[in-house]
C-alpha cells in the first residue's frame, strides 16, 4: 500500500512538471530577430555576445517575472544544448537593445563578415595542398609553426622540429598557408644536382678524415672510398625531393585567413 502511493505520488509529480512546462511559450525577442536567433543575428547584434560556439537561441516565458533562455552550441564539432534563466528586467533590456538597431539584412551580413572567414574556414583547411608548411595562430595568443600534414574531422595535424601537434578548427584565430604550390619543375634538375654534389663533397670529406684502409697485401683499399662517394650521391638524391618541395613552397606567396572574430577585431582597431 505504501509502494503504491508512492509511485503515484511520483506519477503525479511527473505529469505536473510536464504541465507546468507544456505552459511554458516561446517569445519574440524582436520582430528583427524572431522566435529563433541564430549566429548571424547574435553576433550583429550582440545578443548574447559572451556564448563563444552559439548556433542557435531560443526564449520562452516561464512566468511573468522569469525567462528561460534556450541555447545550442556547437563545440568541436558537437551539439551541447544549455540553460539559463534571465529576468524580466533583463529580457526588456535585451528587447530594447535589439530593437534599436536596423533589421539585418543580406547587405548587413556580407558587410559584417568581409574580412572573416568563419564560414568557408573548414572547406579552406581541407582543400589546401598537404603537406605544406603554414604558421598558426590559435586559443587566443599562441603561436604554432610547422607542417600541415593532415586534416582529419576538423582536427589540424602540424609537425613541429619535436611533436605532432594537434590543434582543432574550433581555436583557430589566424592560419597562414599557400592555396597553391608554384610549378617550379624548371628548378628540378638543378636541385638534384645540387643535392648530389652535396653528397660526393661530404662523402670526400668523410674519406680524408678516416684512416686509409688496406687489404691483406698491403695496398689501399680505394674501391671503399669509391662505395662511399656513390653512398653519399644517392642519399643526397634522396632528400632532393624533399629539398624541391621545400624551396617549391618557400617561393610560393602565402595569403592569411583570419578565423575569429576577437583577432579581426584586434586587427582593424583604429
Amino acid at each position: 500500500m505504501i509502494k503504491y502511493s508512492f509511485a503515484k505520488k511520483y506519477f503525479l509529480s511527473i505529469i505536473l512538471l510536464g504541465v507546468v512546462y507544456a505552459q511554458t511559450e516561446i517569445v519574440v525577442l524582436s520582430q528583427n530577430v524572431g522566435s529563433l536567433i541564430d549566429r548571424h543575428e547574435n553576433r550583429y547584434y550582440k545578443i548574447f555576445p559572451d556564448e563563444k560556439g552559439l548556433f542557435n537561441a531560443q526564449i520562452s516565458k516561464v512566468n511573468e517575472s522569469k525567462f528561460r533562455v534556450t541555447i545550442v552550441k556547437k563545440i568541436r564539432g558537437k551539439s551541447k544544448r544549455m540553460k539559463r534563466y534571465i529576468s524580466l528586467k533583463e529580457f526588456e533590456k535585451l528587447k530594447e537593445h535589439v530593437d534599436s538597431q536596423p533589421k539585418l539584412t543580406e547587405k548587413e551580413k556580407i558587410a559584417m563578415y568581409k574580412g572573416l572567414d568563419f564560414l568557408r574556414a573548414e572547406k579552406i583547411v581541407n582543400e589546401i595542398p598537404k603537406p605544406q608548411y603554414v604558421e598558426l595562430l590559435h586559443s587566443g595568443q599562441k603561436k604554432l609553426k610547422g607542417t600541415l600534414i593532415l586534416v582529419e574531422d576538423n582536427m589540424l595535424h602540424i609537425q613541429t622540429s619535436t611533436d605532432i601537434e594537434k590543434i582543432h578548427l574550433d581555436n583557430l584565430d589566424q592560419l597562414s598557408y599557400r592555396s597553391e604550390i608554384k610549378d617550379l619543375n624548371k628548378l628540378r634538375p638543378y636541385i638534384y644536382t645540387f643535392t648530389g654534389l652535396t653528397g660526393l663533397t661530404l662523402a670526400r670529406i668523410y674519406n680524408s678524415q678516416r684512416s686509409t684502409i688496406y687489404n691483406e697485401n698491403g695496398i689501399p683499399r680505394n674501391d671503399l672510398k669509391g662505395y662511399t662517394q656513390l653512398f653519399g650521391i644517392v642519399i643526397g638524391l634522396i632528400f632532393s625531393s624533399e629539398l624541391f618541395d621545400a624551396v617549391s613552397t618557400l617561393m610560393t606567396p602565402s595569403e592569411t585567413i583570419i578565423l575569429s572574430e576577437a583577432e579581426y577585431k584586434k586587427k582593424n582597431v583604429k
